[in-house]
């Protein structure tokens, strides 16, 4: 009996796993689905060839090349400060002023040694004059003196004279000659005297002109409307010679220096040389201002070489160091295609979208369309109008895969 009661749930157990093992056996199959080719939804453009001027972006720095430094013209102190950096100057207004005090008693110095030296040169002509009107008078001394010799001596003969009055009219004789002689060389040194008196007058004037000078530029004042880009030195201040004591640079005028990349110069410069426009643009201050290409560098590096460009028109007003971003128009090309960024593989490669599966098309990049959105120019015989163009960056985009264009 109580065996049955063991073998009755084993063999419950086992018709039911006989019968889950019956059902799997005799239930239906489904239909097997036959394999599909994967595919990628991506975006497309459709090629338009037009003539369109490449762009090179450049990135440049507004520079002043007459900006002005204002040096101390001598050893003194700062008496007034009147503009502050930043400030917006015109022309002829004070900035600054040392101690007149420090250059005024130098001019008066120089002013007493110029006169001193005209002074001199009016004796010397008197003196010369002089000596001109005594010079007659000397001869005539010397012709009488001579004369007194010789009678003398023939008095003497008859013993008239005795031998010492001989002797004293031939002293007599003799410095009458003297006299006449230092005459004559006071005559003839007229001329060196004066030329180094007039030597001496040259270098006072030259010297009583720059402490003049230096005096003047104690009071510094706008050479030009413009900005006031530093001020190096406060008042009270001691400054040297040469010390820089502010610097401003015109409002006109202004460039940006932009370097060239090496591959790109031989275009920039054949265009300098053949007199023709490059323009470019920039976005500043929410504006669009255009600038034209003036000049290149004498000198390269390794870099590339400096261009520099002016402002045309109107606009913000540019700050010297202010970094700016061109866009600069090269030579128009013919059948041109603006194509996405992401459109282009390897540096050189497109996507042609034909009957769902992708082709690589090789092209010629030429440079970017500038505005926006951002894109690429390109180039290639094999481009034609209306070919849709792969817009969508695929990693994995290879000839004859399949794509779904999604508009």
């Amino acid at each position: 009996m109580k065996f049955k009661k063991r073998l009755l749930p084993v063999l419950i157990l086992a018709l039911g796993i006989g019968g889950f093992v019956a059902l799997k056996a005799t239930r239906p199959q489904p239909p097997t689905a036959p394999p599909q080719e994967p595919y990628w939804r991506v975006s497309a453009v459709a090629a338009e060839p037009a003539v369109a001027s490449p762009v090179l972006a450049l990135n440049g720095r507004v520079e002043s090349p007459d900006q002005t430094k204002a040096a101390a013209p001598g050893v003194g102190r700062v008496l007034q400060v009147r503009v502050r950096e930043g400030q917006r100057v015109a022309r002829g207004q004070a900035l600054l002023e040392l101690d007149p005090r420090d250059f005024q008693p130098k001019v008066e110095q120089a002013r007493g040694a110029v006169q001193e030296l005209e002074a001199a040169i009016r004796g010397e002509n008197l003196r010369y004059q002089a000596d001109l009107d005594q010079l007659a008078h000397e001869k005539q001394l010397l012709d009488a003196a001579a004369a007194d010799v010789g009678r003398f001596e023939e008095l003497q003969k008859q013993n008239f004279y005795s031998q010492s009055a001989v002797d004293q009219s031939r002293s007599n004789l003799a410095r009458q000659r003297i006299s006449l002689r230092s005459r004559e060389l006071a005559i003839a040194d007229h001329e060196a005297r004066l030329l180094q008196l007039q030597a001496r007058l040259v270098q006072a004037r030259a010297t009583l002109e720059q402490a003049e000078l230096a005096a003047l530029r104690a009071r510094v004042t706008a050479p030009f409307d413009g900005l006031v880009s530093q001020v190096a030195v406060a008042e009270g201040d001691q400054v040297n010679t040469g010390q820089t004591l502010l610097s401003l640079y015109p409002v006109a005028g202004l460039e940006v220096r932009a370097k060239l990349p090496a591959p790109r110069q031989d275009e920039f410069l054949a265009a300098l040389a053949a007199g023709r426009p490059l323009p470019a643009r920039a976005s500043v201050g929410g504006q669009s201002l255009r600038f034209r290409l003036a000049r290149a560098a004498a000198a390269a590096d390794t870099r590339g070489l400096d261009a520099f460009f002016v402002l045309e028109g109107g606009g913000p007003p540019l700050r010297v160091g202010e970094l700016v971003s061109l866009e600069v128009e090269q030579t128009p090309a013919d059948n041109v295609v603006p194509v996405p960024y992401a459109a282009l593989f390897g540096g050189r490669q497109l996507y042609r979208i034909e009957a769902g599966r992708l082709k690589a098309l090789d092209v010629e990049v030429l440079g970017e369309a500038g505005g926006q959105p951002p894109r690429l120019l390109v180039r290639s015989p094999a481009l034609k109008r209306g070919d849709l163009l792969l817009a969508t960056h695929l990693p994995n985009a290879v000839t004859g895969l399949k794509v779904e264009v999604v508009k």
